[in-house]
């Protein structure tokens, strides 16, 4: 078989991934069955902080409100943080992330009194804690996720969570990036909401959540 017979065959054989119909756009995203979870809202993660991220302010403030109506709604919210105690080896340039330091706190109003904590070691809350635990110890097969920043923390998370098996729906309003490379954090936060969107999890906006029938 010559080269350009194989490259026909090849094109030929199968459906390309970018036909594949993505992700359905109708999870069941009731409280009962579902865990809303923040991924990384802390202070070094912010316009002008340890890690620039411009609009991480504006996500904190609608994930916080999206939460309020969450627990009201009788929901469970998990707050997923990366924070080093005294003793431990701290991966170099991340001594802002100590316990103790602004850096490592939450943003203002964010976690209330019987919110679940849940820290991690590494950027994915599958790959670096027990995340997928607590999701299995309280009965939950879906998880919507907000966070800081986008690319990373958030994308390895969803990642790992629709990989596991989780349903998952991205807050596209209630996470942000930091610019990366020559992209601007705009540009870096879009990529990264099409490429879950695509075919990891439903993508939807903390205004749709609260307008719809899961928090009726």
């Amino acid at each position: 078989m010559t080269e350009e017979q194989s490259a026909v065959q090849h094109k030929a054989v199968g459906v390309p991934i970018s036909k594949i119909p993505g992700v359905p756009v109708g999870y069941d995203l009731s409280p009962a069955r579902t865990a809303l979870i923040s991924v990384d809202f802390q202070l070094a993660f912010g316009n002008g902080g340890w890690e620039h991220v411009p609009q991480a302010d504006a996500a904190a403030e609608r994930f916080s409100e999206l939460a309020t109506r969450w627990r009201a709604a009788g929901g469970v919210v998990i707050h997923v943080h990366t924070t080093f105690y005294e003793g431990e080896k701290v991966p170099e340039g991340r001594e802002t992330l100590m316990e103790g330091n602004v850096g490592a706190s939450f943003y203002p109003g964010l976690v209330e009194d019987g919110d679940i904590l849940i820290r991690k070691l590494g950027f994915s809350a599958v790959a670096g804690s027990n995340l997928l635990d607590v999701l299995k110890d309280r009965g939950f097969d879906t998880a919507i996720v907000g966070g800081l920043t986008t690319p990373i923390c958030v994308e390895t998370t969803v990642d790992g969570l629709s990989m596991a098996g989780v349903r998952v729906a991205v807050l596209s309003d209630a996470t942000a990036s930091q610019p990366i490379g020559t992209y601007s954090a705009e540009l870096a936060h879009e990529f990264s909401i099409a490429r879950m969107g695509y075919l990891m999890g439903q993508v939807i906006t903390t205004e749709e959540l609260i307008g719809s029938s899961a928090l009726g």
